[in-house]
């Protein structure tokens, strides 16, 4: 059961998306993708023009996915007390299960190496965690 109202957890999750989404970007186009791209041996997409815009719905989808269980998580729980605890401890559990289980079983199912991909898991972690951040200060605005 949602400890906020459906209409602000949908806004403010919305806020939220929009924030860490942009920051994942930044992160993967700013600092990650010329380093880590290599080091997946043909692994990564390059643009291929026409499937640009599809295989970004699905990249957004599935980070959108991660970040709502972590806002809906962090909104329906009370401990720890301290929203900003409750934030990140949601988003570290949430990005373990994600991102460091789903990566870790990728590089051992497929011929992906796992380093790059931890260093993309904490990547990732470290844009959802600010977001979930985000969200919480957002629904305890006004709250004592």
């Amino acid at each position: 059961m949602l400890n906020i109202s459906a209409g602000k957890f949908i806004w403010t999750f919305t806020v939220g998306f929009l924030f860490c989404s942009s920051l994942n970007y930044g992160i993967a186009n700013f600092l990650l993708n010329d380093w880590a791209a290599p080091l997946f041996d043909g692994f990564v997409r390059s643009g291929d023009g026409a499937g640009d815009f599809l295989n970004i719905t699905k990249m957004s989808i599935g980070f959108l996915i991660p970040l709502f269980v972590g806002a809906w998580w962090f909104s329906t729980v009370q401990s720890p007390s301290s929203w900003v605890l409750r934030a990140i401890y949601t988003g570290f559990m949430v990005s373990l299960a994600a991102f460091f289980g789903t990566y870790t079983f990728i590089s051992g199912w497929g011929n992906v190496n796992w380093w790059p991909l931890m260093v993309t898991a904490v990547c990732d972690t470290g844009s959802i965690i600010p977001g979930l951040l985000l969200i919480g200060s957002l629904q305890t605005l006004g709250k004592r």
